[in-house]
């Protein structure tokens, strides 16, 4: 239970809430005026709010301390406006079976409440000074320098596969049947995300993106959402999915505070959808994509992965649905990340040639601005001012130079690049007794040793050993 008041905390009815058969220690947290702060006679506190905000705040604090531990109650109240000497400007009120559980849960919520939740506090002195003294102005680590790597990309964008596991069997990701899933136990819970975010936030990280396997099989993924949206510094939370699951989950998803999504769709023909992914659903995909539509998505781009002598007849049917139904097209070559090692350069259907069937059959196609110079697509819009369609065309026109993407496995591997053989073991820290020094040393560790480029088409390339299902895209 959360409660924002402007009037005095009554405690004995919290205390009364928090009782059950089942509460075996029942703990309350007061924080409360004192006169002598620093040396200094206080007169009184004051504390302003944004109170939809800070509710929200204190709502996943209260979630995340039900999740840590077995509690059965959980409250907390802060109280606004001026608090006099003496009296309790937060209770915070947790029972549980046992009374370890119960301290270790409420002191970790006062202490994390004093800097996640945006309520500010202001000193009254008893001479007549007023201070503002919360929440501090600097994130708890300040960034020192960007994530650079040796050629100078400077990395801001996050990319979080949040299972390896899917509901089809797409080829170019997937083996067809047989496909070991790595345990649960072993990936990343939703607590340690979200503290390996608020640490790549202060590195500069601000934009984040949610992958799989399929993200939407991830039990509970709209709570992920929530959480990481409310970090400081995160300006972009996107995510990637087949769009199986969506119908049911866009309401959800949008409510959390997801901003964006990229929905897979190579083809509107349910005999070549099944070819691709070797199961049916290419409704419930359509389902999906009309009910983020309704759910108020504004920023919905259509990804389709381009395979000569199978998706040529796609293209243009699927050009004409994204102009239809106002969606942003992006067509993406055909790269060697498939599980059975199957690529060959041959079914590589190129950006340009994409670019004049599209032309030959609709309109003429004109430039887009990059307002990101980072971005992987190429993009253009009809002339006729009817849709934009985009080109990511990592094969035969490679942006590596640009490139500002770090990801982060379900198991907890950083890598560099979707490419990379290397992987960096946050997971290892998360559950040691790793800083949030270590942590960000680890990932600058990660950064300093990109490559230059991803290789493909060299003479020494090699397919890297992990599939897209197991790095996340």
């Amino acid at each position: 239970m959360i409660l924002i008041t402007e009037k005095p905390i009554e405690t004995a009815k919290l205390l009364e809430q928090a009782q059950s058969p089942e509460a075996g220690a029942v703990v309350l947290f007061l924080g409360t005026t004192r006169q002598i702060t620093d040396g200094r006679e206080t007169a009184c506190l004051k504390y302003e709010a944004y109170p939809s905000m800070a509710t929200k705040e204190l709502e996943r604090l209260e979630e995340e301390a039900r999740q840590r531990w077995p509690l059965t109650a959980c409250l907390i109240a802060h109280r606004l406006g001026t608090v006099p000497l003496g009296e309790a400007s937060v209770a915070i009120v947790v029972a549980s079976a046992h009374r370890r559980e119960a301290f270790a849960a409420g002191e970790w919520l006062i202490d994390t409440l004093k800097v996640r939740v945006p309520i500010w506090k202001q000193e009254q002195w008893a001479d007549g000074e007023t201070e503002w003294v919360h929440p501090t102005p600097t994130p708890p680590l300040a960034v020192s320098q960007p994530l650079t790597d040796p050629q100078g990309r400077i990395h801001t964008n996050l990319r979080i596969s949040v299972t390896d596991r899917c509901n089809i069997r797409c080829f170019y990701c997937m083996p067809a049947e047989k496909v070991t899933f790595r345990p649960r136990e072993e990936l990343l819970t939703f607590e340690e995300i979200e503290q390996f975010v608020r640490i790549a936030a202060t590195l500069g990280i601000n934009r984040v993106r949610l992958t799989g396997g399929e993200p939407l099989v991830r039990s509970e993924l709209p709570k992920l959402v929530s959480r990481l949206a409310g970090i400081p510094g995160i300006e972009d939370l996107a995510l990637t999915t087949n769009g199986l699951l969506l119908a049911e989950q866009a309401t959800d998803l949008k409510s959390a505070g997801l901003n964006r999504l990229n929905i897979s769709l190579d083809t509107l023909d349910e005999k070549i959808f099944q070819e691709i992914s070797r199961r049916p659903g290419l409704d419930q995909v359509l389902k999906g994509i009309f009910a983020a539509k309704q759910a108020g998505f504004e920023k919905i781009r259509l990804n389709a992965i381009a395979i000569r002598g199978l998706t040529e007849h796609e293209i243009v049917p699927l050009a004409l649905f994204a102009r239809k139904h106002d969606l942003e097209l992006r067509f993406i070559e055909f790269m060697p990340l498939d599980a059975d090692h199957a690529w060959k350069e041959e079914k590589v259907l190129s950006g340009e040639s994409m670019r004049r069937i599209l032309e030959k059959a609709i309109g003429p196609l004109e430039p887009v601005q990059r307002n990101d110079p980072s971005q992987p697509a190429v993009d253009y819009q009809f002339a006729d001012g009817k849709g934009r369609i985009g080109f990511i065309n990592p094969v035969s026109e490679p942006f590596c130079d640009k490139c500002n993407r770090l990801r982060l496995t379900a198991e907890g591997q950083v890598q560099n690049c979707l490419f990379s053989s290397e992987g960096w073991d946050a997971r290892a820290l998360l559950r040691g007794n790793a800083t949030d020094a270590d942590l960000c040393q680890l990932v600058r560790d990660c950064v300093a040793a990109k490559q230059p480029a991803h290789g493909i088409g060299e003479v020494d390339f090699q397919q890297p050993p992990r599939a897209m299902y197991q790095i996340g895209g």
